[in-house]
């Protein structure tokens, strides 16, 4: 063999301890972040505006709101914002208002031109500079809070030492289907790329910043223009020089029992679509590391039949050796789920959110279009909108 092929099955094995560790990292982190927090005594937190752009009738919303409702969180008021006043996320948060008077519905009407997801935001941001908050928390609406989420998220703030703060999402699988594993694999693994300090970015489900960073950064006016919050925010950060603080402890849960295969590839498409416009460069990088994670299996392949056709054992000790350490690692992976799994529903959970992952990869090459939430956005590089219409 020679000394390419080693390299590339040696950097696959590699990725894959530096995503065990990172596992391990993000659990140890989460740890010392809560005793970090049980030791220190803050008297004032910030006074936060939590909003939350909802749309859709994923039947996730109900408990999702009231979880985020439903914090122990000492000063914070939630703004819930839908497009139109007779959809159904605005008739789903008249029912909860019944419980939470203090909700505050806002109904944003369609954007002009940037995604309607931002445009939900912004005039959420302005129906909550009344209140005069030190800090917004933005979140999705499909996913479970923790009752210390809010603590989790706004203490690196509390304490001076971030200016902007983002979690992530795990998905707990309650019916162990294929697809549903795989969704939870797909997650996972962006989760654990994510803790890596070339790709914290803010992204994953809840984002926390100080008001003053808000408007300083002047990241209302930017959103104007752009098709998404989070992964456009990378861009703008890294003009300014910014970073963005990943809080290990800050975990929501997505729950979920039967996964589309088609829902799941669509969302699996705009998590790639994003960086694709927002970020190319990470982008390109995604797909550098999967060539290199697929050419790998080929290359053992080609080894053992040679070993076979040779007869010589020698030979395929190398693949041999490959194949039972990746079996191993991605095995290892599994400790990092929130639920259990077992070994060979695992693998090929695995392995089907890798080769879609691929499929779908491939489709995004020479796109200029995001489907989302019923509308169709062409988008140029930065995550800027040229064009908007109705699915």
């Amino acid at each position: 063999m020679q000394l390419v092929p080693y390299l590339f099955e040696s950097f696959v094995l590699i990725l894959l301890i530096l995503l065990c560790r990172a596992g391990y990292r993000l659990q140890r982190d989460a740890r010392r972040e809560n005793e970090a927090r049980e030791r220190q005594t803050i008297m004032n937190w910030p006074r936060a505006a939590v909003i939350i752009p909802v749309a859709g009738t994923d039947p996730r919303i109900a408990s999702s709101l009231r979880s985020i409702l439903s914090q122990s969180y000492p000063a914070f008021y939630t703004f819930l914002v839908t497009e139109r006043a007779d959809e159904p996320a605005a008739f789903l948060i008249r029912d909860l208002k019944k419980d939470f008077p203090n909700l505050l519905h806002v109904t944003a009407g369609q954007s002009a031109l940037c995604g309607q997801k931002n445009h939900n935001i912004l005039m959420g941001v302005e129906a909550a500079k009344a209140m005069r908050p030190d800090c917004y928390v933005f979140c999705d609406s499909t996913h479970k809070a923790p009752d210390d989420f809010l603590f989790s998220l706004l203490h690196p703030i509390a304490c001076g030492e971030a200016s902007i703060t983002t979690g992530y999402h795990q998905v707990v699988p309650e019916e162990q289907g294929l697809t549903a594993l795989a969704y939870a694999a797909s997650v996972l693994i962006m989760r654990l790329l994510q803790s890596l300090s070339a790709f914290t970015q803010p992204w994953g489900g809840a984002l926390a910043m100080r008001r003053g960073f808000f408007e300083e950064l002047d990241i209302a006016s930017h959103w104007r223009k752009c098709v998404v919050d989070d992964c456009a925010l990378i861009p703008l950060l890294s003009r300014h020089k910014r970073r963005v603080r990943l809080v290990a402890g800050a975990l929501l849960d997505t729950h979920c029992r039967e996964v589309r295969k088609e829902w799941w590839e669509a969302w699996m498409e705009r998590q790639i679509l994003f960086p694709r416009f927002c970020v190319p460069v990470q982008w390109f990088l995604l797909g550098v590391m999967l060539a290199l994670f697929f050419l790998p299996p080929f290359l053992c392949f080609e080894d053992l039949c040679l070993a076979v056709r040779h007869a010589s054992f020698s030979l395929a000790l190398f693949p041999l050796f490959w194949l039972a350490a990746l079996f191993f690692l991605v095995l290892f992976l599994r400790r990092f789920l929130p639920v259990q799994v077992a070994p060979l529903q695992w693998l090929a959970a695995f392995f089907l959110a890798l080769i879609t992952f691929l499929r779908v990869y491939l489709g995004t090459i020479g796109a200029h279009e995001i489907a989302w939430h019923g509308y169709v956005y062409t988008v140029e590089k930065g995550g800027i909108v040229l064009t908007k219409s109705r699915r």
